[in-house]
């Protein structure tokens, strides 16, 4: 195997991984989220819990279906552009919680949050490396 062929698979490896355990992540955060009592929301320290009920839920049920364009866009290579933007909208929830968890000072991890965002930084730059490597058409250069 060439070198090139090799940093290929252990991108599409990292690609894998990150984006099964990133849209583990959000699908759960999502579902608890959008059916979860308030009084949950509370007690996880969600940052939804300080939107008003509705608006807390519509946030989960745009998380749910962020984490599925994400995984779409896994098996469906010629989508990798939709990956791009799933991991951009998942960045701007975290830094949304982020701020929340810092201004409210409700004991929301803020390391946790820097930590996600990082690693769904390093998805969407494996997603956009995997748009540069195919052409229009779909099919690789």
């Amino acid at each position: 195997m060439r070198t090139n062929q090799v940093l290929g698979v252990i991108r599409l490896l990292v690609l894998v991984a990150l984006t099964l355990l990133l849209g583990a992540f959000h699908g759960f955060v999502g579902w608890h989220k959008a059916f979860s009592t308030h009084e949950e929301l509370v007690q996880h320290a969600a940052w939804t819990m300080h939107l008003p009920i509705g608006l807390g839920k519509a946030v989960g049920w745009i998380e749910m279906i962020v984490t599925a364009a994400l995984l779409v866009a896994l098996v469906r290579p010629r989508l990798a552009r939709m990956g791009m933007w799933a991991c951009s909208v998942f960045i701007l929830m975290e830094l949304a919680a982020t701020v929340t968890h810092y201004l409210t000072q409700d004991g929301g991890s803020l390391m946790q949050n820097a930590v996600s965002i990082t690693l769904t930084a390093a998805l969407a730059r494996l997603y956009a490396t995997r748009c540069q490597t195919r052409r229009p058409g779909g099919h690789k250069e």
